[in-house]
């Protein structure tokens, strides 16, 4: 059968000499497909829409007819291999392993939080553990990329890594609790859906961190602390500076007016209730009438920020108040009735024009319109006239 004539001529398209052999990181190696590389892989990827635009007066040109027919009559789908249409495609799990402690009486054992990456375009993985403050661990890449065995034998697959499973790679046993978005979405399109994440599991080191975090080891911030820190220059400067830029000279203006009843004439007194955006303090100043016969002091509260309820005197032991426990401006209506200063009530009856427009566009409450208050005028009985005593003219 080999005689001339009994076969057909065999044509070669390429003619070079194989490379069989190489060195690979400093190893003399024979490259061979199975063994050292393997035959790209080639997927299914949907195929881009055509971009090509026809114009609407001109008709398509003969090359355009011919190839938009050959494109018509191929199929959706294209073959392109792995490294081409997964490229920057990742499934990341988040995970944990179990370390043994030995020769420790407060731990027996710790908990390793780990995160794997799969990479779909070439099948590797790498591990890399979040690194901790403080830890005394190697902490970062634990394991480099490359494709990892399977226990089974061949590689590591998608298929192999489920969510609440527990995968073997080099002796670790690494517990998967969870997986990302794009994960849960790969897996999704391919008819595998992951389970809910779990729970990760915690060591006695990690919970004995997180109790000194919640009950700390400082004292308690008080007035004197505060004092000693402002003297040497520290504390904390500039801990409301961004509202004092933004709130520095406006200033919410209430009209109100106090009862006095603890003189012997009935009298109503008019005060101005001041509240400064900048800094959350508070002055109230007394209107004096004219001819009221009082000193002309009108400074009824310095500025400064006033507690709610009743006035107390703190000492330098005492622990700071809250922000919560201070008069804010922004409980302030038109005609409510406010307790200051324990004992001081005070009914509110107007507001000037800033405040009426800074509550309608930052709080978007409108406030009610003015109160009247005045009293009504006394009526002085006309002295009565003195009978004639016959001198002048009646």
């Amino acid at each position: 059968p080999n005689l001339p004539g009994f076969s057909f001529p065999q044509f070669k398209d390429a003619h070079h000499k194989p490379q069989n052999w190489n060195v690979i990181n400093g190893q003399r190696v024979e490259q061979k497909q199975g063994i050292t590389n393997d035959r790209p892989r080639l997927v299914q990827a949907q195929r881009p829409p055509d971009q090509w635009r026809s114009g609407t007066t001109l008709p398509d040109s003969t090359s355009r007819a011919v190839f938009s027919a050959a494109a018509a009559s191929q199929p959706g789908y294209a073959q392109l291999p792995a490294w081409d249409a997964f490229d920057r495609h990742v499934l990341r799990f988040q995970g944990y392993f179990k370390e043994p402690v030995v020769e420790s009486n407060l731990e027996s054992y710790r908990v390793r939080q780990v995160v794997l990456y799969y990479y779909l375009e070439d099948d590797t993985c790498h591990i890399i553990e979040p690194r901790q403050d403080n830890s005394g661990l190697p902490q970062g890449q634990l394991v480099r990329r490359h494709r990892f065995p399977a226990p089974s034998g061949g590689y590591i697959q998608p298929e192999d890594l489920r969510v609440g499973e527990t995968l073997q790679i080099y002796g670790k046993a690494i517990c998967l609790t969870g997986c990302d978005d794009f994960t849960q979405q790969y897996f999704q399109k391919s008819g595998m859906d992951q389970g809910p994440a779990i729970a990760g599991e915690k060591d006695p080191f990690s919970e004995t961190r997180g109790a000194i975090k919640v009950t700390g080891s400082t004292q308690p911030r008080t007035y004197e602390k505060m004092y000693r820190e402002m003297m040497l220059g520290g504390g904390h400067v500039n801990e409301d500076m961004q509202q004092f830029l933004e709130n520095d000279g406006k200033v919410l203006r209430f009209f109100a007016i106090m009862d006095d009843v603890s003189t012997p004439q009935f009298e109503r007194r008019p005060f101005v209730i001041l509240f400064f955006l900048a800094d959350d303090t508070v002055e109230v100043r007394e209107l004096y009438p004219l001819n009221c016969g009082r000193d002309n002091f009108p400074i009824f509260f310095r500025k400064g920020k006033m507690p709610i309820g009743n006035y107390r005197v703190d000492g330098p032991q005492s622990q700071p108040r809250k922000k919560s426990e201070y008069v804010h401006g922004h409980d302030f209506a038109v005609g409510m009735n406010v307790t200051l200063l324990g004992n001081f009530s005070f009914y509110i009856y107007d507001a000037d024009d800033f405040t009426r427009r800074y509550f309608r566009e930052e709080l978007g409450a409108d406030l009610a319109p003015k109160i009247n208050v005045e009293l009504p005028e006394r009526a002085v009985p006309r002295a009565p006239t003195p009978p004639y005593g016959g001198y002048g003219s009646w």
